[in-house]
C-alpha cells in the first residue's frame, strides 16, 4: 500500500464487467433518456431535487450498542421535510421501490437485499383529513391515511443467484406527529411502529416511518463559500466567530431501519470475511402516465434513481457533470468507469484522486495538500482502509497500537474485490471490546475509536468534521505510509461547522432515531430562538 506505487498497481487496472466507453458517455454525459426526465436521485444531485419521495437523504450502518451480535442499517428519504406539512402530510411513496444493500464479499456486487414496497390505504376519501380525531393506536379508526408496507429478503451469494423470503407483509408505519390533540401518545405510537420478524429464523427488528432526520450540518455557512461560523475571518464571517446553525433543526425525514443478525448478514460470505459494505437506493418504473382527471399509473422496468452510500460524496466530491449519472450507477459499475480512460471516467478519476474540495481549503485557508495522487482518500471512499503504519486505538481494555497491516474496513477474503463507493463496516470491532468506552463522536476513527465513521456511521458520528479533515490529510500518513507530510492536528476544531451534535437526543435502543418533529409545535433552529430572545428586549424599549 506504499502511496509511491504507480497509480496503475494500484488503482486503474480495467476490470473485466467495465462498461463500454460509448455507454459510459452516453449515460453520463448526455443524460437520461425521456422516459427519465420525471425521474430523480438525491438531492446534492440536479434531477432529484424534484422528487423528495425517491431521494435518499443518509445512510448509517453500525453495530448495534445493545446487542452487538446484530448490526442496524439505517437510510432516510424526503429531505427538509416540515413537520406542520399538512393536509397531505408526507409519506413514503407506494410507486416507489427502497432498498438497503449489503455487499459481503468486497465485489461492489449486493448480496444481500431488502426490499420495501409501501401501500396506502384511505378509509374516507369524502373528508380531506388525515385523521378525523385524535390518534389513539395504530388501528384507531380516526387514523384515516395509513400506510403498510412488506418488506423482502434477496440473497444472491453468486451472479444470477437469487433465494427470495418475504418477510413481513402489512406491516403499520406509524402516523406523523401532528401534534397534541391529534397524537398526544406519540411515543406508543411510534414504538408500536417497531417490529420484531420471527419468521426468518432470526430476530429481525424492522422500523419504517416519520423520524427527525438525524443528520447535522451548517448547511447554510457551508455551502456560502465554505465559510465556517465559528472562526474569525476569513474562514468565518466578517461580524467574528458565531455558534453553528443547524440547517436541519426541526425538520424530519422518513427512514427505514433494519436490525439484522451478523451472523445472517454473513452467511453468503467469503470464510472468515467480517466486512460489508452499505448503501441504499431507490428505484421508480420507466414508464409514468399521466390521465386528465388526476389519474397516475406506472409500468415498465424498475430504474434507479437514487444511491447513497458514504456521505457527502456526491455531494461535495462529484462535479455537476456526473451526479445525476451517479445516482443511476451500481458500486460494481464504478470501477470500470473510473478506469474508463473516457472523458466521465477521466472526470471521475480526477475528482477522487484531486479532489476539489482540497483545493478550496487551499486556496481559501492555506491548508497543505499532503500529496498527489489521494490514494488515501481512494480507500477511506472505494476500497475500505488497511493501515500502512501503526495506528492506536481506545478499548476498554485501554489503548492499543494496531500494527502496519491492520485490515480496518477493507474486504480481503474473496479474488473478485473491487473498488466501489459504499459505506463500509468491520462487524468484528465491537462495543465493549474493540470501541472506544466513550464514543468519539467528534473524530471518529481518526480519533482512535474503532467503530466510528467512516468504520461504518453511527447517527451521532460528526461526519461533516470528519471528512474535512480527512480531505486535510488526517489519515493520510496511517493510510499510505507516507511520512514526509504531517497533518497538522491544530486545525481540529477550525475545519469545523461548529455543530457538533443532532438537535433531539437519540434513542439508546432500535431504532436509535428520534422522534420526528412535531407539526403543532417545533423550532428549525434552536439558537436562532435564543439570538431573538435575547434581542426582544431591545424591541420593546420605551421611548426617552
Amino acid at each position: 500500500m506504499n502511496h509511491l506505487s504507480p497509480i496503475s498497481r494500484r488503482f486503474l487496472i480495467v476490470a473485466s464487467a467495465a462498461l463500454t466507453p460509448i455507454v459510459l458517455v452516453a449515460v453520463l454525459l448526455i443524460g437520461y433518456g425521456p422516459t427519465q426526465v420525471n425521474a430523480s436521485s438525491h438531492r446534492e444531485a440536479p434531477l432529484i431535487a424534484a422528487d423528495p419521495y425517491a431521494d435518499t437523504t443518509d445512510v448509517y450502518a453500525f453495530v448495534s450498542p445493545d446487542r452487538p451480535d446484530s448490526v442496524t442499517i439505517i437510510a432516510s428519504w424526503i429531505p427538509l421535510e416540515s413537520p406542520e406539512g399538512g393536509p397531505n402530510y408526507y409519506k413514503f411513496a407506494d410507486d416507489v421501490l427502497y432498498e438497503l444493500h449489503v455487499d459481503n464479499v468486497g465485489d461492489g456486487r449486493s448480496h444481500v437485499t431488502y426490499q420495501f414496497r409501501f401501500k396506502t390505504e384511505v378509509r374516507n376519501s369524502t373528508t380531506f383529513l388525515y385523521n378525523t380525531g385524535p390518534i389513539g393506536s395504530l388501528t384507531d379508526p380516526n387514523w384515516n391515511v395509513r400506510q403498510f408496507y412488506t418488506v423482502t429478503e434477496i440473497v444472491s451469494p453468486t451472479a444470477g443467484s437469487r433465494v427470495t423470503k418475504v418477510l413481513g407483509s402489512n406491516l403499520p408505519s406509524p402516523p406523523v406527529n401532528i401534534g397534541s390533540k391529534s397524537t398526544s401518545n406519540y411515543d406508543a405510537l411510534f414504538n408500536a411502529g417497531i417490529r420484531t420478524i420471527t419468521n426468518s429464523g432470526d430476530n429481525i427488528k424492522v422500523f419504517a416511518g416519520q423520524t427527525d432526520d438525524a443528520f447535522f450540518v451548517d448547511l447554510g455557512s457551508v455551502f456560502d463559500l465554505l465559510s465556517l461560523r465559528g472562526q474569525a475571518p476569513p474562514i468565518g464571517y466578517p461580524g467574528g466567530p458565531t455558534p453553528g446553525l443547524d440547517g436541519l433543526s426541526g425538520y424530519n425525514v422518513h427512514s427505514i431501519a433494519l436490525q439484522v443478525p451478523i451472523s445472517r448478514l454473513l452467511a453468503s460470505a467469503p470464510s472468515g470475511e467480517t466486512v460489508i459494505g452499505v448503501w441504499a437506493t431507490s428505484s421508480r418504473q420507466s414508464t409514468r402516465v399521466l390521465a386528465p382527471l388526476g389519474g397516475v399509473s406506472t409500468s415498465g422496468d424498475w430504474v434507479q434513481v437514487s444511491r447513497l452510500g458514504m456521505p457527502l460524496t456526491n455531494e461535495a466530491v462529484l462535479p455537476l457533470a456526473l451526479k445525476d449519472a451517479f445516482n443511476g450507477l451500481k458500486p460494481e459499475q464504478d470501477y470500470g468507469l473510473f478506469t474508463s480512460g473516457t472523458p466521465a471516467g477521466n472526470l471521475l478519476a480526477s475528482s477522487v484522486l484531486t479532489p476539489e474540495l482540497q483545493t478550496l481549503l487551499n486556496a481559501l485557508y492555506g491548508v497543505p495538500n499532503p500529496g498527489k495522487p489521494r490514494t488515501d482518500l481512494v480507500e477511506i471512499f472505494l476500497t475500505g482502509i488497511q493501515t500502512d503504519q501503526p495506528f492506536a486505538i481506545h478499548t476498554p481494555g485501554g489503548d492499543v497500537t494496531l500494527p502496519a497491516g491492520t485490515v480496518v474496513n477493507k474486504p480481503t477474503k474473496s479474488a473478485a474485490i473491487q473498488p466501489a463507493e459504499m459505506l463500509r463496516l468491520n462487524t468484528a470491532f465491537r462495543p465493549g471490546t474493540h470501541c472506544a468506552p466513550t464514543p468519539n463522536y467528534q473524530l471518529g476513527l481518526l480519533g482512535g475509536d474503532a467503530c466510528g465513521f467512516p468504520n461504518g456511521r453511527r447517527l451521532a458520528d460528526d461526519v461533516t468534521d470528519i471528512e474535512l479533515l480527512a480531505v486535510a490529510g488526517a489519515a493520510w500518513q496511517v493510510v499510505t505510509g507516507d511520512t514526509s507530510f504531517s497533518f497538522n492536528p491544530a486545525l481540529i476544531g477550525v475545519l469545523s461547522d461548529s455543530v457538533s451534535k443532532n438537535d433531539k437526543p437519540f434513542r439508546s435502543t432500535f431504532p436509535y432515531l428520534a422522534e420526528p418533529h412535531q407539526g403543532q409545535e417545533h423550532y428549525h433552529s434552536f439558537l436562532s430562538h435564543m439570538w431573538l430572545a435575547a434581542q426582544a428586549k431591545n424591541w420593546f424599549v420605551p421611548l426617552p
